[in-house]
Order: C-alpha cells, then sequence, then structure tokens
C-alpha cells in the first residue's frame, strides 16, 4: 500500500470538509445554491478533493471531482 504524505490527507479533509459544509448550509437555507457561495465552495472543495483522490490515482473520483468542479465553474459564470 502506498503512504500518503499527511499534507495531501489534510488537503482532503479540507475538500471534504468544504463540500459538506456548502451542503449542509444550503440545506440549512443559509446560502442560496444559486448564489455564488455555494458553487463556490463547492468549486474548492473538488479542487482540493480532486488533488487527494489523483494522488490514490483513484481514477472514478477523479472523474467525479472534475465533473463537480465543472458544474462549479458553469454555475459561477453564469452569475
Amino acid at each position: 500500500m502506498k503512504k500518503i504524505s499527511p499534507l495531501l490527507r489534510v488537503i482532503g479533509w479540507i475538500g471534504t470538509f468544504c463540500i459538506m459544509t456548502a451542503y449542509a448550509l444550503n440545506s440549512f437555507g443559509i446560502i442560496p445554491s444559486l448564489g455564488f457561495w455555494y458553487p463556490f465552495i463547492n468549486l474548492i472543495g473538488a479542487l482540493l478533493l480532486g488533488i487527494r483522490v489523483y494522488a490514490d490515482k483513484n481514477w472514478a473520483n477523479v472523474t467525479l471531482e472534475v465533473f463537480f468542479g465543472v458544474v462549479a465553474i458553469v454555475s459561477l459564470l453564469r452569475l
């Protein structure tokens, strides 16, 4: 099994926290899904988590994070 650096672990956890935070804030009506913050926080989360899963060569999750990142970018451009 490949050893993952502590920095990559932290990056992954921060990305996970960003995505979970955006979802919770939207679900509780604190931020709207069509506003700036929801796609922005999701984009940051997708980038950070994408770095982590890329390091693992976890291609299915890399694909998922690229998809989430593209959706977030398109959402931000439409504002």
